[in-house]
């Protein structure tokens, strides 16, 4: 009697749920799932969400097409759904890919949202070994859509350093942040912040 008393009740849930689900509503919490939860080389991600849906970024390094951009609804569950750098003329100019190191390209990039519009911003780390100077270029692309087309490249000229950020203040400016060395620096490996604004639309 037990038995077919757990049996039945397995079923009712299981059919609530699915009644549930058909609706967009899911009644059920997923209890497990595999970590990492976007298995392969997706470093260094950053994250925004906008409406109920989540939205992440990752460094792709020397790779294109580059910036892998994935979506989900529970933080679990994610979906390649495109990238930023997706047209080999984005590539092959300011931010050059094309013959980039190994330990250079595309460094920690940010997702944001503002007025119907998503930015990423970043940096591509390319040496040159002609003068053996490393360059650090930051730039920002937008789209209507996550999924692309994403716009040319702005280049953000007179912003040093990498691991850049933009804030969209509620006065209208947009914060620029990030982080270089400085010009006398007191040790080795010694860092500071950039931060500049400017009014934005």
């Amino acid at each position: 009697m037990k038995e077919k008393l757990l049996l039945l009740f397995v079923f009712i849930v299981t059919i609530t749920a699915y009644s549930h689900a058909t609706e967009g509503q899911i009644l059920l919490p997923q209890i497990s799932f595999v970590n990492p939860i976007i298995p392969g080389g997706f470093p260094a991600p950053s994250i925004c969400k906008v409406d109920d849906t989540f939205y992440i970024v990752n460094s792709s390094f020397e790779y294109f097409p580059g910036l892998p951009n994935h979506k989900s609804k529970d933080l679990i569950n994610w979906e390649l759904i495109g990238y930023g750098l997706h047209r080999e003329e984005q590539c092959t100019n300011e931010v050059n890919l094309v013959d980039v190191q190994s330990k250079g390209g595309i460094h920690a990039p940010t997702i944001r949202y503002s007025n119907g519009r998503f930015y990423i911003i970043t940096t591509n780390v390319y040496y040159n070994e002609a003068d053996q100077t490393t360059h650090f270029v930051n730039f920002i692309i937008t789209a209507e859509n996550p999924e692309g087309p994403w716009s040319d490249l702005h280049v953000l000229k007179g912003a040093p350093g990498i691991d850049p950020d933009i804030f969209f203040d509620d006065d209208g400016r947009v914060w620029y942040i990030g982080t270089h060395s400085p010009e006398n620096p007191t040790f080795e490996g010694e860092g500071g912040d950039f931060v500049a604004g400017n009014r934005y639309g």
